[in-house]
């Protein structure tokens, strides 16, 4: 676990463009980000499904002792795979299970969530880190139906997909957080493998800063006849306005907008889809930001339904309708944001902001344990979606008396702009240019 907040507060204020905090160097390194997003391959995210698929049925309920088919042949593939990934990467990546007993359609069974641990660092194995998950259990239509065919290839052999690729192409890297690469069962009963694992984080203290859910991230060519090969929906939950996971939506976004050009990433402020819901939901619930990144237009016959033509039509979650290279920008995105995010400082602390009748805004926050070079004050109309603009500032260490004793707060202003109209936020960045998620005040 992290080590506990200092007593007295590391005091820095901010200025216009200056030099930079003294945690970090002021020598910006090359951005190794373009590089890693480089070597997705699309054609191992295919063999990846088609390996998937090939079990027959995941049913969560589904035969574990067979290598051929069922849920426990292809959870230990997995975590075959993901031993591999660490050994051809130097082995920093370690693979991890989570067995425990659920009660899964009225019946007891063990699930089992797999996983890769990569350490960050200089940060303790509980301190920040960020999960990219997708699910591997799949569903005919009965859902109790554990035997039948049950492929399930974008639903979500797909985002498994994802996630492996991102275990290949970050595996190797040093990042200053750690990364989490999860795959879970049981999300067709009820989200049952996230739960367990967000529950077990939030009891043991982890300090889980974004968690991502890769689910139906394959198919570009929805049932209404559209086809979309570049857009990715990207759903968060709030109760309000604000919420840590919209945060992390927006920060998501806006890593996909300066890596992965050739991606679009519609940011969509509900919890899911309309009626239905994901593992990223399990750990919102439990208070770390979460989203969930599914495929810009569904096609229901290939979704929960058993494989069959019928009326000309295909119906059922077969192979041939995931797109190799739409899953390898899936995977772009997953691994340009949880780049971002792990290389950049954790996000401010503590907050506030002062604007009442001003025609400035003063905002001060305390710096995040591990150092910032600098940050940014961000803002937007109260009416946008995204931030809009922002105000480039320098950390310069100053003291601060107050009744409860000396403290260091970061204090900064963005001249000429009212709270009045505009919603306020404050990023951290490392020298290299990486930004954490952006923190809103109390009252923003």
């Amino acid at each position: 676990m992290s080590a506990p907040l200092a007593s007295t507060l590391l005091l820095v204020t901010l200025a216009a463009l200056g030099r930079p905090a003294a945690q970090e160097s002021p020598q910006a390194a090359a951005d190794p980000i373009p590089a890693l997003l480089a070597r997705a391959e699309p054609a191992r995210l295919l063999a990846d499904v088609e390996r998937l698929a090939g079990f027959h049925t995941r049913h969560t309920l589904s035969e574990t002792e067979s290598d051929e088919r069922g849920i426990g042949a292809a959870r230990r593939w997995l975590a075959s795979e993901l031993a591999r990934i660490s050994t051809t990467t130097g082995g920093r990546m370690e693979v991890r299970e989570q067995r425990f007993q659920a009660e899964v359609l009225g019946k007891s069974a063990e699930l089992v969530n797999v996983y890769g641990f990569l350490p960050g660092t200089g940060v303790e194995p509980l301190g920040r880190t960020y999960v990219v998950s997708g699910h591997y259990d799949s569903r005919a239509k009965r859902g109790n139906d554990a035997e039948g065919y049950a492929p399930g290839a974008n639903d979500d052999a797909s985002g498994c997909a994802v996630v492996l690729e991102a275990a290949r192409l970050l595996a190797g890297s040093e990042l200053r957080a750690n990364v989490v690469f999860l795959l879970v069962p049981g999300e067709e009963q009820g989200l049952v493998g996230a739960k367990h694992f967000a529950k077990e984080a939030k009891a043991a203290g982890w300090e889980i800063d974004g968690m991502f859910t890769n689910d139906i991230v394959g198919g570009v060519e929805g049932g209404n006849g559209v086809r979309d090969e570049v857009t990715l929906r990207c759903y968060s939950d709030a109760e309000g306005l604000h919420s840590t996971s919209r945060e992390l939506a927006r920060a998501l976004a806006a890593s996909a907008a300066r890596y992965v050009p050739d991606a679009k990433v519609r940011l969509v402020f509900r919890a899911d889809r309309f009626g239905r819901g994901g593992d990223h939901q399990a750990f919102h619930a439990e208070g770390f930001p979460a989203l969930r990144l599914t495929e810009a237009n569904e096609h229901y016959a290939r979704q929960h339904e058993d494989v069959r033509e019928e009326g000309g039509v295909q119906y059922g979650d077969l192979v041939q309708h995931v797109s190799a290279d739409y899953m390898a920008r899936v995977a772009r995105v997953d691994t340009a944001a949880l780049a971002e995010l792990a290389l950049a400082p954790a996000p401010p602390r503590e907050l506030a902001l002062r604007a009442a009748l001003s025609y400035d805004t003063q905002l001060g926050w305390a710096p995040p344990l591990d150092g910032a070079a600098n940050y940014e004050i961000v803002w937007r109309d109260t009416t946008a979606p995204t931030w809009t603009d922002s105000l480039p500032v320098e950390a310069i260490v100053r003291e601060q008396t107050t009744r409860r004793g000396t403290r260091q707060v970061v204090q900064g202003t963005a001249p000429g702009v009212t709270a009045d109209t505009h919603f306020f936020g404050v990023r951290a960045v490392s020298a290299a240019g990486h930004r954490s998620r952006v923190v809103l005040p109390e009252r923003p």
